[in-house]
């Protein structure tokens, strides 16, 4: 339960155990059981993610992976390596990949990604499973470079590029070479910087991306059909003056053709994608890409456009025998990528922690028996000689340790100046004692003095007394 609760249910870990703290004390008969902490969650999801990581996957000649890595966190990349089994593939009828269809196969944090890396974790992938009939990643250059090496020494598998990004390459291509968008993404960034202190702030453009940004262009062009309808209406409501929108977006009526243009360009990609991501790659590809953008309107710059993506479809299922499928979109693994940027999200600007492992208990099944096994077979010293090996020293760790240092510092400082405390009372008490002595010195001398004074003038006096007599 508290598994599920952090995995499906993204809920963090601190409110995972509040959330059960506060179901055992409410249900009458639960409130004799403890809440676990979120570090016993943390090391309980950890425990199923190496047990998935680390057991025996079944070998066979039929396997299916994609590759992709991570954004980069501190000075570290992950790299992971998902796969299924042509026979379990074929099962998945009308419906795109979950991460439970997957199994984790190899998994590195590295400080630098080349192709070696690449070719290693392909190559030890295969010596775990078997063969490995294809591979379905991105175009990057370190991994693409990596898996055609791995095809010298596996001819027979097959590289199948992602559709997702090559239909944002497309798409990228077609748009920049379009003088009308470079100014209309111009007018944007104005309209957002001038809009943010507005009277309406909730028609704000959506924040441009730094990367990858024609993976999300549908959500710019999907913003401005929807500032067109609210001024085409020209009627202000409670909480949205049509003035105000009309003075800092009456721009757009100039860009209505051109805004109609490129969200058919979307929807054409967009039906690239969906095709690939429910059906995979197959012999009929195309054909059901040309079906799916039937209803679309196309004109001579859209049909070329279209025409782009059924060429790149026709090249991915080219030599695929009748009634064989094979993943064409990593969209998948980027879920996961992104599961990875939740759970570290405090993280994100410094390095990985061991909740890597807690993400991979998200791929696959996640029944009781393969927590049960979990929970036997690796122990929390497992998590953290991994941790250790494959992340190094963790920016909690090295808080801690910080803080250590600070307060062992801190402690000697005390005995430092208590030490010298102790020092200056003794020497105070040592200069009292020689000024007391120095004193009683110079009060004897000064009696003798007047005693022998005393004495000289007792002996004047006899002298005197003497002659006058």
């Amino acid at each position: 339960m508290c598994i599920r609760l952090f995995i499906k249910a993204a809920s963090p870990l601190k409110t995972t155990s509040k959330s059960l703290e506060i179901v055992f004390t409410t249900i009458p008969g639960l409130n004799n059981l403890l809440a676990p902490s979120c570090t016993t969650i943390k090391y309980w999801t950890a425990q199923v993610g190496y047990h998935k990581l680390k057991r025996a996957k079944t070998i066979a000649q039929d396997w299916t992976v994609m590759i992709d890595a991570s954004i980069q966190m501190g000075e570290k990349k992950c790299v992971l390596i998902l796969g299924a089994r042509s026979v379990n593939l074929n099962k998945i009828k009308n419906r795109a990949l979950k991460l439970e269809d997957l199994e984790i196969l190899s998994m590195r944090i590295v400080s630098t990604l080349n192709n070696q890396v690449i070719t290693e974790m392909l190559t030890e992938v295969a010596s775990a499973v078997g063969k490995i009939i294809a591979i379905c990643s991105d175009r990057g250059s370190e991994i693409l470079c990596g898996i055609k090496h791995f095809q010298k020494i596996s001819p027979e598998t097959r590289h199948i590029a992602d559709t997702a990004h090559r239909v944002s390459n497309f798409l990228e291509a077609s748009l920049e070479k379009d003088p009308r968008w470079k100014k209309f993404r111009e007018l944007v960034t104005l309209a957002r910087r001038k809009m943010q202190n507005s009277l309406i702030p909730g028609a704000l453009p959506p924040s441009p991306r730094t990367k990858a940004r024609y993976m999300n262009v549908d959500t710019l062009i999907r913003w401005a059909l929807e500032m067109l309808v609210l001024l085409d209406q020209g009627i202000s409501n409670p909480g949205l003056d049509i003035d105000e929108l009309r003075k800092y977006l009456g721009w757009l009526f100039s860009y209505r053709d051109d805004i109609d243009y490129w969200n058919r360009l979307i929807d054409i990609g967009k039906a690239a994608r969906h095709v690939v991501r429910i059906g995979g790659i197959h012999t009929d590809t195309a054909d059901s890409f040309e079906q799916a953008i039937s209803s679309v309107k196309i004109g001579p710059r859209e049909l070329q456009f279209a025409d782009q993506l059924t060429e790149f479809l026709l090249s991915q299922s080219k030599g695929i025998k009748y009634g064989e499928w094979f993943i064409g979109s990593t969209e998948i693994l980027e879920s996961l990528f992104g599961k990875i940027k939740y759970m570290e999200r405090e993280q994100k600007a410094f390095a990985f922690t061991s909740l890597l492992l807690a993400a991979m208990a998200s791929v696959g099944p996640l029944d009781e028996k393969i927590v049960a096994e979990a929970m036997e077979s690796v122990k929390r010293s497992d998590i953290d000689k991994w941790a250790a090996k494959e992340i190094g020293q963790s920016v909690q760790s090295q808080r801690r340790q910080i803080k250590r240092i600070v307060a062992s510092s801190a402690v000697k400082m005390i005995n430092t100046k208590s030490g010298i405390e102790k020092c200056a009372a003794k020497e105070i008490s040592q200069s009292a004692e020689s000024q007391d002595r120095q004193v009683k010195k110079s009060i004897a001398d000064s009696a003798v003095k007047m005693i022998d004074t005393k004495e000289v003038e007792q002996e004047v006096s006899g002298i005197y007394r003497d002659k006058a007599a």
